[in-house]
């Protein structure tokens, strides 16, 4: 008994960090610099119900998935669910959805069914993201059809300056984060529901975390959805009706 008590007090005493990028309502910074959002209660949440003490940290994506999986007691708030990630880390729960759609301006029209139908026109994304492989396995070539862009802002200049005819990306955010980069929503609709690309986020941990730390987070999560408190969060945040 001893050693299970002096086993839970080192646990509960190492500071857990949950990063993500900036992203309008999950998980953002507010005008003062400090982590606001959906899914950053939600992980407030959570790691009261564990008795776990941790911080909310946001930074660009790629930061983010870096020090994710350098370090063990890192965690990220919302990586999207593929089967080869599933086998490298940790997925501890469900926390959201982000569809995801080929984007593209409305002066322009394509006659689009399904992902196959897009091939010859240049449809882009982020290169190293998810949806460059998936547009790779799915035939895409940056020989011939696939465009890719260093960034998530270069890419939507990239369309808007008709460098590209679709961008493949969800638009949680997406009215904000054009806004932010100068350039007019209402030019671009979606063209394309992509049903075949993955779109459950997930806290995710790195394999080298403690077991029973992720154990105590996937029950607290698991908890708070049995309670309520998960649809109360997503009623205050208006996205309940969006699933």
């Amino acid at each position: 008994m001893l050693l299970a008590t002096f086993s839970n007090s080192v646990w509960s005493s190492e500071t857990l960090r949950f990063v993500a990028e900036d992203l309008y309502p999950l998980h953002f910074n507010d005008d003062k610099k400090q982590p606001k959002g959906f899914l950053v209660e939600l992980v407030d949440k959570v790691l009261s119900e564990c008795q776990c003490q941790g911080r909310v940290e946001i930074m660009p994506q790629a930061r983010a998935f870096k020090e994710f999986k350098s370090d063990k007691n890192t965690l990220m708030i919302s990586l999207l669910k593929t089967p080869q990630r599933s086998n490298e880390f940790n997925f501890l729960g469900s926390v959201y959805f982000a569809d995801a759609y080929l984007i593209g301006l409305k002066k322009k029209s394509f006659p689009l069914f399904d992902l196959k139908s897009a091939r010859g026109l240049r449809v882009s994304t982020v290169r190293g993201y998810f949806s460059h492989y998936y547009l790779e396995k799915s035939g895409f070539s940056t020989d011939h059809d696939l465009v890719l862009a260093p960034d998530p802002e270069s890419l939507l200049h990239m369309l808007y300056k008709g460098r590209t005819d679709l961008v493949l990306t969800n638009t949680l955010s997406l009215d904000k984060e054009l806004r932010s980069i100068g350039l007019d929503p209402d030019q671009i609709e979606e063209k394309l529901s992509l049903k075949g690309f993955p779109n459950e986020l997930h806290f995710v941990a790195n394999k080298q975390l403690d077991q029973e730390v992720a154990r105590k987070l996937k029950q607290g999560l698991e908890k708070i959805k049995l309670t309520g408190e998960y649809t109360t969060l997503l009623n205050k945040w208006q996205l309940l009706q969006e699933k």
